[in-house]
C-alpha cells in the first residue's frame, strides 16, 4: 500500500506516470506469494488430496516466482531515461531521485514478496523431508528463478508462455544457451541467494533468541516455585 500510494502521490504531483506499467510487474510479483500460501495451507490439511493440490500449488509457485525479482531489472528504465534528468548545468533534475525511489519501493517489495513465498515453501520441504533437502530446494529455485528473469527481460516471455506458447519457449530457451546468459545466471541467482539468505538469518536469529528468552523466564519461574 505504502508502494502505491508513494506512486499515486508523487505521479499526481510531478505529472510523471512513466513508471505505472511497475504496478503490473508488481501483481504479477504476489502471483508466486499466492501459491506458496495456498501449498503452505494444504500441507497443513490431514486429507488425502491435499499433497497433491500443495505440489500442484508448488510447481505454479516456479512458474511465477520470477516475477518477483524481475522488477529489479526495472532500474534499466533508469538509464533509459537518463537524458531528461539533467540540465541547466545543475546535476541531476529532482525527478531522477523521485524515480529512483519509487522503483526502489517496488523493487523491494518485489523482493519481499518473493522471499516470503520461498521462505513458506522452505517450510513445507523442512518439515516434510528435512533441512538439508529444504535448502537444495532454494538454491535451485533461486537459479531456476534468474533463468526465468533471464528469459522475460532478455528474451521477452512471460511466465504464461509456458502454458500457451511452448514451442517459442522452447526455441528461445535453446538459443539462451550461451556463455553471457550463464554469466547472467549466476551473478543474478546469487544476488536472489544473498538476499533470502539474510533476511532468513535475521528473521530466524531473533526467533532462536525470543525462544532462549522463554525457556529463561520457564526455568526462572520453576526456580520460584521450588
Amino acid at each position: 500500500m505504502v508502494t502505491l500510494g508513494l506512486y499515486y502521490a508523487a505521479a499526481d504531483w510531478l505529472d510523471q506516470r512513466y513508471f505505472r506499467f511497475l504496478i503490473w510487474n508488481l501483481f504479477l510479483g504476489w502471483i508466486p506469494f499466492v501459491f506458496s500460501y495456498v501449498a503452505y495451507g494444504f500441507s497443513h490439511v490431514k486429507w488425502k488430496g491435499a499433497t497433491w493440490f500443495a505440489v500442484a500449488s508448488g510447481l505454479l509457485w516456479l512458474l511465477f516466482f520470477p516475477n518477483s525479482s524481475y522488477i529489479v531489472t526495472d532500474l534499466v528504465h533508469l538509464t533509459a531515461r537518463s537524458s531528461r534528468y539533467y540540465g541547466g548545468g545543475n546535476g541531476l533534475d529532482y525527478k531522477y531521485w523521485y524515480d529512483l525511489i519509487v522503483v526502489l519501493m517496488f523493487v523491494w517489495t518485489g523482493l519481499l514478496l518473493g522471499f516470503l513465498s520461498m521462505y513458506q515453501l522452505q517450510e513445507v520441504i523442512h518439515h516434510k523431508l528435512g533441512r538439508w533437502v529444504s535448502w537444495i530446494f532454494v538454491l535451485g529455485g533461486c537459479a531456476l528463478g534468474s533463468y526465468g528473469v533471464l528469459l522475460g527481460r532478455v528474451y521477452r516471455l512471460n511466465s504464461w508462455d509456458a502454458l500457451t506458447n511452448r514451442e517459442t519457449l522452447v526455441e528461445l530457451m535453446h538459443e539462451s544457451v550461451s556463455r553471457p546468459s550463464l554469466a547472467f545466471c549466476m551473478f543474478f541467482g546469487m544476488f536472489i541467494l544473498t538476499v533470502y539468505a539474510t533476511l532468513y538469518y535475521l528473521i530466524n536469529t531473533r526467533s532462536s533468541r525470543d525462544r532462549k528468552t522463554e525457556v529463561g523466564s520457564s526455568e526462572a519461574d520453576l526456580q520460584g516455585l521450588r
